[in-house]
């Protein structure tokens, strides 16, 4: 039996942020949580994982620049992103997945799924 895969993710919304914990963690995946971009941070140093899954728009240090830091720690890492601002797309388009608020349970797993399959 493989080990279940990893993703962090990352959403200051505590609402959003266990309703897509919840999401995840019922379709099999291990789900670490955090709360800002530095907790984030912290975690990618202490944990190993497959997918960061981020809020584009956070008090602080945005999710893109979150995945740029973030690549640079882990070049294999592969990245999605959520945001109720459609003109953010642009930004986060070149590094991952983007699922747009508000999103239903299978968005997020066909977009999981491509990121995951992606080399």
């Amino acid at each position: 039996m493989t080990a279940p895969r990893t993703i962090l993710l990352v959403e200051d919304d505590e609402d959003i942020r266990d309703a897509t914990a919840a999401i995840l963690d019922a379709e099999g995946f291990r789900v670490l949580v955090a709360g800002s971009s530095d907790e984030a941070i912290q975690l990618l140093g202490q944990e190993q994982v497959d997918v960061l899954f981020t809020d584009i728009v956070m008090p602080g240090i945005d999710g893109v620049e979150l995945a740029r830091q973030a690549k640079r720690l882990h070049p294999n890492l592969k990245f999605m992103f959520m945001t109720g601002y459609y003109s953010r797309f642009a930004d986060a388009k070149e590094l991952g997945k983007l699922v747009l608020k508000p999103f239903r349970a299978s968005e997020i797993m066909a977009a999981l799924v491509e990121v995951l399959a992606a080399k």
